[in-house]
């Protein structure tokens, strides 16, 4: 399967920037912590997640259809990237880097061609099959879904 064609999209930095300035503005920075942001981020998170609460899949894949819906959806994204971009400079952190980071890890991690659910593990014994007999569960800090990126 190959990428789609991605739309241009401006540069964080710029949007970061805009975000604090915004903020500041209205001295809002007491209220910018990294636990409130972090909190918000959640909050709108929910909130695009609630446009799909009892959808089948099929609508779900339709939702961008209904342009009322599409609207609402289009806004919860905003809210969360706007969140997460001033959450990103509360901290210091530069979202594309870390996220380069965190596709380099799992390109190791979820090798092309492997079967899906299974995990590289970082020990040599995780590589005989015999081993895996005597593991009774992954560690809480692997994830079982192939699809995450945690």
């Amino acid at each position: 399967m190959t990428a789609p064609d991605l739309p241009d999209v401006p540069a964080l930095p710029d949007l970061q920037r805009r975000l604090v300035e915004f903020a500041a503005a209205r001295q809002w920075g007491p209220y910018h912590t990294p636990k409130n942001l972090a909190a918000a981020l959640s909050v709108e998170a929910a909130e695009l997640l609630e446009i799909f609460q009892w959808m089948t899949p099929e609508e779900a894949d339709r939702v961008m259809a209904d342009p009322e819906t599409a609207h609402r959806v289009n806004d919860e994204v905003a809210d969360v990237l706007a969140y997460l971009l001033q959450f990103s400079a509360r901290l210091g952190v530069d979202p594309l880097a870390a996220l380069s980071a965190k596709i380099d890890r799992n390109e190791l991690r979820f090798p092309v061609g492997r079967p899906p659910g299974r995990t590289a593990r970082a020990t040599p014994a995780a590589a005989d099959p015999a081993s895996r007999a005597d593991q009774v569960a992954a560690p809480a800090s692997e994830s079982t879904d192939r699809h995450s990126t945690e």
